[in-house]
This record gives C-alpha cells, structure tokens and sequence, in this order.
C-alpha cells in the first residue's frame, strides 16, 4: 500500500492557516491563469495536471482536488503518506555516488531509477547500499516560498475543472 505516519505540530499549524486563509476567500478571489504559471514553474517537474507536465510523483487530474484539507495535507507534509509506488530510495555506489528516486524497474542485472531530474538506470553490482526510504521525492516546504495570494492563485488552479488559458502576456 505504502507508508503513512503522523503529521508534526507545527506542519498542522501550517496547515491549519493555510486553510482559514484559503477557505476565507483566498481561493476564491484566486487567478487560476497565474496559479498555472506556478504550477507550472513549482509543480509540473513532477506533476502532471490536465496532460501537462511529468509522471514523477502521482498525476492530480483525476485526483481529490477539490478537498481543502486533501491538497493541504499533501502539499505541506508529503511525505505523510506516500503510496507504494512512489516511495523514494536511496542508492550508495561503489563509486561513492548517492542517488535517490522512485524504483520504475529491477531486473536481476540493473535497477532504473526516476530522480527528481531524470531516469537512471544502475547496474546493481555498482550498488553498496539501498535503503527504502518511505520518503516522498516531493520536498517540504513549497508552499512556504510563496504569499497568501500567490498560494490562493495556485489553488484556485488545482481545483480549476478544466485547464485554464496562460496569463495574456
């Protein structure tokens, strides 16, 4: 299934603001067209939305987009639960070299890898150490580089039904 714990107290505080201010209007005076160019710029690297964007981390087209406290919980603390699918694990080579990403294969001979960057397929005799980490790719902490409009722009964008034209220029 995957791995889930608990949430820290002050990941809940977050949380908790995060969701009076956006459930306070924030969202809904939000522009989804400039919540689309961060998405775009913040998001997308992983994430696919309306068929743009990469297959790193879960598409959000189809997933429950529209509950408040779902986005939040997945946004501030990612790694509170992470499906199978998407557990990161972390690699030491031989070579002294540390890579990380989400196990897309494993054969007898090699293991390829999906890094926040790129595929990379490793020999498994270059392999020191594997560990699972039970870690999502998807860092903390985005949300905390942007205001409360530009997080109420980028909501107003994720629970948009449908893509919504770029920003005219």
């Amino acid at each position: 299934w995957g791995s889930v714990r608990s949430t820290a107290a002050d990941k809940h505080e977050q949380i908790e603001r995060l969701r009076s201010v956006l459930a306070g209007g924030k969202i809904a005076a939000g522009d989804a067209s400039q919540g689309r160019v961060l998405f775009d710029k913040t998001c997308s690297t992983c994430h696919v939305l309306y068929g743009q964007g990469k297959i790193v981390g879960p598409d959000l087209t189809g997933s429950n987009r529209h509950n408040l406290t779902y986005l939040l919980e997945n946004i501030v603390d990612p790694s509170a639960s992470v499906g199978k699918d998407f557990h990161t694990t972390a690699l030491l080579l031989s070579s002294g070299q540390a890579i990380s990403g989400v196990v897309l294969e494993k054969t007898d001979q090699t293991l390829r890898l999906r890094t926040q960057t790129d595929e990379v397929t490793v020999d498994l005799d270059d392999v020191e150490e594997m560990v699972d980490q039970n870690l999502s790719l998807m860092p903390d902490g985005l949300l905390t580089q942007l205001t409360d409009d530009e997080i109420g722009d980028l909501f107003a964008y994720l629970q948009s039904t449908a893509q919504v034209p770029l920003p005219q220029k």
